[in-house]
């Protein structure tokens, strides 16, 4: 057993407890632009030997299962091996916990919610650990060494992680700064006169809803779960946090962090495994954790196929899920903003070789207008080639590889499968030194002349690969955008407000992006549309929150002497 009061790192703990003097007043009544594309200046720099250190020691420290604020082998000390998407190398390895393991993590959870040590908490109490997080996650020394670490263990830049990093921390202080308004009891109007406001008193109570479990997926590792950890630790919920097994290693530090800003154990858990790796006598670590009788609700991050699963063993237990899921989200252009077209291209490029295009609402697909195309093209191609893919820790790197060789090899089969089917390639081609060789990297790749049929346009395929066709008329952009099972966003950009507003309404998604793309704040609720394929509930704003909260109606009389009187008499 680790002990977290000898292992914690000094930096942890002195940043949770210099926060706690400090209150963030009113720290968003600005406007905060997505953190992943506010931070410009980090890609010009590369990890200093001091910041590799500590990440090494980080990993070595934190790359157990976290359960009841302790660092613990996996059961009979089973690991599962972590490579590096750079060069194909282990470099690392977590633990594969075992359905014991994940028992052991849902019942510490469930004893810190009925034992009321985090979920009776005041809502404010439990704001203050969120911000010592938030303060934790601001410290020079941690984010240089967990941005080093996410790097490594994802493959995205350090300007990437950097700018994850920033996003985690302001969730933090924003929950933080909600929860404990959105949690009050809220009064409720009521007929008057007798019978009615006269006699009787009505109200909702917001309360936690319990244990939950939390499975994140490997595109923004510790981003991704602080989505979810921090709503439902404001909320006063206890979290079993199962990162996918490609990139668990920011998310093992985080049991730690949130442990050393005040949290109880068990508030938190954090376990590692499969699947795909299945455990010893079959089944998986994310199977044992969604079968689990202990939970009282899933949310989930991930493919469609693996969001069916998830309702699959939610429904037997009629426990609530919610599901984030794909997209193949369009990105419409007008005539209209030729004038634009150095801000375009730099929207169009955001929205898909962010994160070498492994994100869910990533605009994989321009509809350009047919005015516009050709100028656009060529500008596009233009761009596309100054894109510096390589190192993820060297000074410049703009794109890093794909996560793993599986999804590096199903990407170059989706382009393959465009090609046959008739589109255009417009590909970089990769200068990559010898080391790098053997990393799991895919070119960007923009298609033009794809037909409507082939499975690239229509699938997702989550690599840095848009495809590009033209409209001539509005009403046919507005059909071929809405043409997907898929509902998670889109973007549209044109110089003229009435035109957005009118396609705007149109776009059958959870989020639409007017004149840019991938740009979200913390307050901005992110879904996909219910009825398609993107899943359902939310993540941020205020309606994460309430992804995580209970509502109770209580109605009561106003005197203890007061009755209808309807049995009194007989």
């Amino acid at each position: 057993f680790r002990f977290l009061c000898l292992d914690l790192p000094l930096c942890f703990h002195l940043a949770a407890m210099a926060s706690s003097a400090l209150r963030h007043v009113a720290v968003f009544s600005r406007p905060r632009i997505w953190a992943a594309h506010r931070i410009r200046g980090c890609a010009a720099q590369a990890a200093s030997p001091e910041a590799v250190s500590k990440a090494n020691e980080i990993i070595e420290r934190t790359s157990y299962l976290f359960i009841d604020n302790k660092y613990v082998e996996a059961e009979a000390g089973s690991r599962l091996s972590v490579q590096s998407p750079a060069d194909g190398r282990a470099f690392a390895s977590i633990a594969h916990a075992s359905a014991d393991d994940v028992d052991k993590a849902v019942r510490s959870a469930r004893r810190c919610f009925d034992g009321g040590s985090w979920s009776r908490q005041a809502p404010e109490a439990r704001a203050e650990v969120l911000r010592r997080v938030a303060s934790t996650l601001r410290t020079p020394e941690v984010v240089e060494a967990l941005c080093v670490v996410e790097s490594r263990d994802c493959g995205k830049p350090l300007s990437e992680s950097a700018g994850d990093l920033g996003v985690c921390a302001d969730t933090f202080d924003y929950y933080a700064e909600v929860a404990p308004g959105e949690l009050k009891p809220i009064s409720l109007p009521i007929p008057g006169g007798d019978g009615g406001a006269a006699d009787f008193n009505a109200r909702t109570e917001r309360e936690p809803l319990g244990v939950v479990g939390c499975i994140t997926p490997w595109n923004y590792p510790l981003m991704q779960a602080v989505l979810k950890v921090a709503p439902a630790l404001a909320a006063g919920c206890s979290v079993v946090l199962k990162p996918s097994p490609l990139a668990s290693l920011t998310c093992c530090a985080l049991g730690e962090i949130v442990a050393a800003a005040g949290a109880p154990p068990g508030a938190l858990n954090v376990i590692t495994g499969g699947p795909p790796e299945e455990l010893e006598g079959g089944g998986s670590t994310g199977q044992s954790l969604i079968d689990h009788g202990l939970l009282d609700k899933v949310s989930f991050t991930g493919s469609s196929g693996a969001g069916m699963k998830m309702l699959e063993a939610s429904a037997a237990k009629l426990r609530p899920t919610c599901l984030e899921l794909g997209g193949k989200s369009a990105f419409i252009i007008f005539e209209d903003a030729e004038e634009y077209l150095d801000a375009v291209i730099d929207w169009v490029m955001v929205g898909i070789f962010s994160g070498a295009g492994q994100v869910c609402s990533a605009t994989s697909r321009v509809l350009v207008h047919k005015s516009l195309e050709a100028k656009l093209m060529e500008r596009l191609l233009a761009a596309v080639r100054t894109i510096k893919v390589g190192d993820p820790m060297a000074k410049g790197t703009v794109m890093g590889p794909l996560v793993s060789k599986a999804q590096q090899q199903k990407v170059m089969a989706m382009i393959q499968q465009a090609e046959a089917d008739g589109g255009k390639m417009h590909s970089l081609a990769l200068e990559l030194p010898e080391h790098l060789q053997s990393g799991f990297f895919v070119p960007p790749t923009v298609i033009s002349d794809l037909p409507a049929t082939s499975s690239a346009w229509a699938q997702e395929i989550f690599g840095p690969v848009l495809a590009v066709r033209s409209f001539s008329t509005e009403d046919e952009a507005v059909h071929l955008a809405n043409d997907t099972v898929y509902g998670l966003a889109n973007a549209v950009y044109s110089a003229d407000a009435a035109r957005r507003a009118r396609v705007v309404s149109q776009l059958k998604s959870g989020v639409v992006w007017e004149n840019c793309s991938q740009v979200l704040f913390p307050a901005t609720p992110f879904g996909g549309r219910q009825g398609k394929s993107s899943g359902f509930g939310f993540e941020l704003g205020l309606a994460g929150l309430k992804e995580f909260v209970n509502e109770k109606t209580v109605v009561g009389t106003n005197r203890p002497s007061y009755s209808w009187g309807i049995y009194s008499s007989a």
